[in-house]
């Protein structure tokens, strides 16, 4: 799969996204939360009802989708992290602030957080405005 490459492409799987977790569809709901739990960084953006946050592996492949994803056997946190960065204008960076807002929303969401991103890692985040 191609990395994104304009503000558009990263709109559209943050709306992806958000209709899996609004649908509440099992398998694409299920998917959404996997993302969520597992994610290392995010797009942080600010909301009516606090932040929402949007994994990095999954908005920085263009035209991302469940079935895209999971076909998907090249996928590199490094590659989309890139990408996201020049679309944004902006490098990936640890925010305590965001790091609470991101808690605060997986328990929006039903769940309790792991205490850092995958491999023992520090979150970080993009804050944009979407």
């Amino acid at each position: 799969m191609e990395c994104v490459h304009s503000l558009d492409e990263i709109r559209e799987n943050m709306a992806v996204l958000d209709h899996y977790l609004e649908k509440k569809c099992e398998s694409e709901y299920s998917f959404a939360l996997e993302r969520m739990k597992r994610g290392t960084c995010f797009i942080a953006v600010k909301s009516p009802t606090g932040y929402k946050f949007y994994p990095s592996r999954f908005v920085g492949y263009a035209h991302n989708s469940m079935d895209g994803h999971s076909r998907n056997t090249t996928k590199d946190g490094r590659l989309t992290n890139s990408a996201i960065s020049k679309v944004l204008n902006q490098k990936v960076a640890y925010y305590a602030e965001l790091d609470r807002e991101y808690q605060l929303y997986c328990e929006r969401l039903g769940f309790i957080p792991n205490d850092t991103g995958t491999y023992g890692v520090a979150r970080k985040y993009w804050v944009f405005e979407k």
